[in-house]
Parts: C-alpha cells; structure tokens; sequence
C-alpha cells in the first residue's frame, strides 16, 4: 500500500472526522426535534432513552439489527439483506484496515484470502446488487411508494453509494495492475486483467482512491440529512417499541388538568406535533414512507380515505419544517381519515421499524372528540348512548337478561365463586351475539367450573376509549373497578376480545389487575384436560382471527387447537398475524363509512376457501361476518367457537354427555 502518502492518509482521517461530524449533527438535530414532543412520564429525562421509554431488546436484535420484517416479502427482504450485512463486511474491511501500520499482514494468509480478499469482494457485489434493485424500485415504484407521497432523497443517496462502490473497484482493479494479482479478490483481478499492461496504474489507483474516499465520506455526511437516516433510527426505533403487542394507548394525565398552578393546560390528544409524546415523534422521524401499512390497511384497501402512510408522512413532514405548534396538523389529516382507522394493527405489523401509525391516529381521534366534540354521526349516537345507557347499541330492542332466558345462570358470590364470566354490551345487547353466552355458560355448567355474572350487565367502557372519549372510558371502568373490588373478583372470562384486550392493558393503568382468560383458550385448556369431550365431524372450519386476540394478544393457537377438535381446519390466506380485520374495531361497529365494506372483502375471502364453517372467538367478528356472508348465502356459516363446540359436545352419546354433566 506505498502507492498512497502518509498524508494522504492523515488528510483523509481529517476529513473523516468532519463526516462523522455532519452526522452527529445531524442526528442531533432530529433528536432536538423529536425533544419538543412530550416526555412519556413526568420529569422525564431529555436524553436518549430514558425520554423515550424502556429498551426492548428482542425487538432491537430482530426488527432492528437483522431486519426479519422484511423478510415478509423475500425479494425485498434479501435486497436489503445484501445492503446491510455486505456493507457491514465493508465497513470493518475499512476499520481494520490502519492495523497495518502497526505492521498486522490484512493482505496475506487465511485473512488476506476469506476477508481482505473474497469477503471484501463479495460484499461489495452484494452491496451493488441491492442498491440496483432499490434504485429499479424508486425509479419505477410501485404504487405504495408513490401513493399519497413519495419521500425524495433516495435516489440521490442509491446512486451515490453505487459510484462509491464503483470507484473503490476500480482503485481495486488499478492496485492490483500494478502489485500483482491478490488471490481471493475475483472482481479486483478480472477488471485488473482488462486493463492489460497499460502504464500509469500507480497514478490512476491514486486518482481513484481519492473519489472513492471522498465520495463515501460525503455519504456518511449526508446519512443524517436525508431518508437514508433510516439506517440508524428503524433499530432505536425498533428497541424504543412496547414489549407488548398492539396498540398501548397512552393514559391521560388528568392531575395536571386539574392543577391550578399549571402554566400551560396540556391538550387532550393531539393537534400538532408538539402535543405528541417523542416516541410518536420519532416513528414519524423514522418512517421510510415504504407503504407496507397501507398495503395491509382494511381502511385504505377498501378505498376510505385512511393512509396509514400519509397520517405518519404529513406528521413527518410539520416536524422536518419546524412547525411545531401548527394545530393545522389535525385539519390536514382530516376527521374522516382519524376515524376510519379499525385499530386493528395490521400496519404495525406490516412496519419494518415498528412504528405505531395507530397510536398517532387515535391521540388525533381523542382531540376531535374531547377538545372540538367532534365525531362522526353513527359513533357520536354510540357515545351518547354509552354516557346514558350505559352501552352503545342505539335503538337495541333486547333487555340486558334476554340472552339468559329458560337459563339457570348463577350470580357472582364473593368468596364462593372463581370465575366471573363477564358478558359485556355486545352480547347482552345483540340478539345473535346472545348465543355465545348461552352456548358458553352451558360448556362451563357441564365442565364444573365455578363461574358467576354481575347482576347487572354493563360495558368495559372500551367503545369509548377506542372512539377518543378518554373521559367517558375512565368513568365505565371505575365503575367496574369498584364493582370488582367489592366483590372479590380476580379471575375473568371474557368472550369478547375487546374486553379482554381493555382488562388487561388499561385496567391496569386504573390500579386494577386480573387473571383475564379468553373463553376459547378455557375451552381449549378443558377439552386438553379431559373435561369436554367432543364428537369430532368431517366439516371444513375456517377461523377468523379477531385482531384483538391475535395481533395485539398474540392468541392464536388455542382457537385453532379447539376447531381442530371439531373437524378440519382449513386457513383463509391471510391468517394469525397477517389476518385482516372484520371493520368493527375502533368503534366502526357504528362507522366504516365510504368505500367498501371490510366485512364484506373479509366475508369473500371466507368463504373462498370452500369451508362448511366459518368460527370466530369474538362477538363483533360475529355480527359482521354474519352481515358480510348474508349477501352471498341465507344458510347460518358463522358461529363462535363456543356455538360449535356446545354442538359437538351435545352430539356425543347419551352416556358420555350424561358423565360430564
């Protein structure tokens, strides 16, 4: 390597270290940023990460550092594979390169063959490879690259990174023209051979390890201030993301509305940038506007005004132009868009750098409802209905003990009883919804669990919640918090997966914490216990993942466990964490307006795979799927798991049901 000065080396350190420089700047000023949002906690810390939150080291390793969301689309995925781990080669090829200074032989033996020589050049192939499919992808993309925005920047950054490669082969190529041959570097030796013996190879490998220098330090300058950025905060993104599946609304802190002394009333929700919490704020900051989430969103595919992609990009877009206290923000998203998103969590996902798009929508949505009591029509006659009945069902025709009539339903006893098998407004109020209730408290009665119900029937509170009314949420489910305290309750089954999604994530929160069970993992686990025995058919079983069992409660095997005990089980193509959601969630049980309906694409997809059932373990999941497959058959396809297995147990004989009972 005498062919370089020593000052040459020395300048290029230089000015290496006013690259790292630009790049330090620049993530500091995306972190100042991302510092005017609120801190998740009172007194939070202004440095990384204790503002941000708690570090989740699986999603780091696996999201952050080795991509595996990617992966969900191979081509795509190994692209990306090429980039990162063959720049990660390069990158250590260059760091350890000053070791031969110190008289450390890079060049020679096992190390100048596997990693100076052919490892080097394969990364670098690798790495020109990917780039050229990024750049194909860019230059001509598809459509959720360019739908409703396309972020520039990219293609700036792809072509330079392919010149700086091309220039460090070509330095390569004239090197080893004029040293020889170095065995292991098969693209350095074939471009070196084309060259012949032409003179002046020493001053075109100096001319070219200028270019190659200076252009990939002009790179590392400009990481921070382009998209490529994306590099560095999709793994602290990744590690910043909630241990939990889901979506985790963040509770309102309502002490400081009521402090007197307070400078500054914070807003309910959120209007502009500044009103976010900096974890919101660094999604925004991270996103790739890539599209994956609308690709996955049942709002955007059924053609409602709802992006996923665009609510995060226009954020992104107030904060990159400073406008931080610009309450424009909310008008510029629009309330169509903030209240056609179904929670479902598809888009999270879907994200390669576990951003929350629906934690950005619903702090949206709660601004709408409690700072301007805005709200769509349908929604808005559910809340009122949930602030003076008690439950959202306007209209309902169904008294709250209808569903246990010719029923012999025991109340909870405090101190006697185990379970409280909790009901819930869907149920109580919907007559095919009724059926679950029946279907379930005969399973309990014939396996001997001890199980009891409120005497009066009430709702969790979480249709206001996920409709933005945060006050009218804490207000049902104090309600319910005190009712359980006094009776001693600390064991729950749920039959809906909204309610046992809002037990257990925000109960908590109220200071009340329970050992929640869904009602079809208790049927899974009595059936594995040898309590309920099932005559097993021939008939072909679908199963529709509720979103708020599987996505955001990572429940999946144990339904699947039970219709497996039915008959056959038989997948739609888009199942467990990839399933698309029934349109109920988010309170759109009373809204989904525009487009087509997701109940009626889901119902399709149902029905395509030729099953004679189609199960669910979720009462709204019922009610629309119901709908959805009503256009297309007047014959009963959709039952919940608990209808199906009451069915079977009943069908076995007379002398095996008499021994349960």
């Amino acid at each position: 390597m005498d062919l370089i000065p020593t000052l040459d080396y020395l300048l290029l350190s230089l000015l290496l270290l006013l690259a790292f420089a630009s790049l330090a700047f620049g993530l500091h000023r995306i972190w100042r940023r991302i510092g005017r949002g609120r801190p998740l906690e009172p007194g939070d810390a202004r440095d990384l990460p204790s503002a941000l939150g708690p570090i989740n080291w699986s999603a780091f390793l696996e999201r952050g550092v080795l991509a595996s969301r990617l992966f969900q689309r191979p081509v795509s995925g190994t692209a990306h594979a090429l980039v990162l781990f063959g720049s990660m080669v390069l990158i250590l090829g260059h760091a350890v390169f000053p070791l031969i200074f110190l008289g450390v032989p890079l060049f020679e033996g096992r190390i100048g063959f596997w990693f100076m020589g052919l490892g080097r050049d394969l990364a670098g192939v690798a790495v020109v490879g990917g780039v050229l499919f990024f750049l194909g992808r860019r230059l001509f993309p598809p459509e959720r690259l360019s739908r409703p925005k396309a972020r520039s920047g990219f293609v700036f950054m792809e072509i330079l990174l392919l010149v700086v490669l091309l220039a460090g082969f070509a330095a390569e190529a004239f090197r080893i023209a004029h040293d020889g041959a170095h065995e292991g570097k098969f693209v350095g030796n074939f471009l070196a051979s084309l060259l012949g013996g032409r003179e002046s190879t020493s001053a075109a490998f100096h001319y070219f390890w200028w270019i190659h220098g200076l252009l990939g330090l002009t790179f590392i300058s400009c990481i921070a201030h382009s998209p490529i950025s994306h590099i560095l905060l999709g793994p602290l993104n990744s590690a910043l993301a909630s241990a939990r599946a889901g979506v985790q609304l963040k509770p309102i802190d309502w002490s400081a509305l009521e402090d007197d002394e307070a400078e500054e009333v914070p807003a309910l929700g959120a209007s502009k940038p500044a009103d976010f919490d900096r974890k919101r704020l660094l999604d925004s900051a991270t996103c790739l506007w890539c599209g994956r989430c609308d690709e996955v969103c049942p709002a955007t595919q059924t053609g409602k005004t709802l992006s996923p992609k665009g609510v995060v990009a226009t954020l992104s877009e107030y904060l990159t132009e400073g406008k931080f206290e610009d309450d424009s923000l909310l008008d510029a998203i629009g309330i169509r868009a903030a209240f056609d998103c179904v929670t479902c969590a598809a888009c999270m996902e879907a994200c390669p750098v576990s951003i929350s798009q629906p934690e950005t929508i619903l702090e949206l949505r709660r601004h709408f409802v409690m700072e301007r009591s805005e709200i769509p029509e349908l929604m808005g006659h559910a809340q009122k209905n949930l602030e003076t009945r008690q439950h959202p069902f306007v209209g309902t025709a169904a008294r709250p003990d209808d569903w246990r009539r010719d029923l012999d339903v025991p109340l909870f006893v405090k101190g006697e009883t185990e379970y409280l098998l909790w009901i819930g407004c869907a149920i109580t109020y919907e007559e095919r919804a009724q059926e679950i209730a029946r279907a379930t408290v005969r399973i309990l009665q014939a396996s001997d669990v001890s199980f009891g119900i409120l005497e009066q029937t009430r709702c969790t509170g979480d249709p206001a919640k996920q409709m933005g009314n945060e006050l009218l949420f804490v207000e049902l489910a104090q309600q319910n918090v005190e009712e359980f305290a006094a009776l001693g309750i600390t064991k729950i089954i749920t039959m809906c997966a909204h309610c046992y999604n809002s037990f257990t994530r925000y109960y908590p929160e109220l200071g009340a914490s329970y050992q929640v069970v869904p009602h079809a993992v208790l049927i899974a686990d009595l059936i594995g216990a040898g309590k309920l025995r099932l005559a097993r058919s021939a008939e072909r079983i679908t199963f529709h993942d509720p979103c708020y069992l599987s996505r955001h409660n990572e429940i999946e095997s144990e339904p699947r466990a039970v219709l497996s005990a039915l008959g056959e089980l038989v997948e739609m193509p888009r199942n467990r964490k990839q399933s698309f959601c029934c349109g109920a969630g988010g309170g759109n049980y009373w809204g989904g307006e525009g487009g087509e309906r997701i109940n009626e694409v889901r119902s399709r997809e149902a029905l395509d795979t030729g099953a004679d059932k189609i199960a669910t373990s979720c009462p709204f999941c019922l009610l629309m799927l119901t709908e959805g497959v009503s256009g297309h058959t007047q014959e009963r396809r959709v039952f919940d798991i608990a209808e199906l297995v009451e069915r079977e147990w009943k069908a076995l004989p007379s002398a095996e049901n008499s021994h349960q009972e």
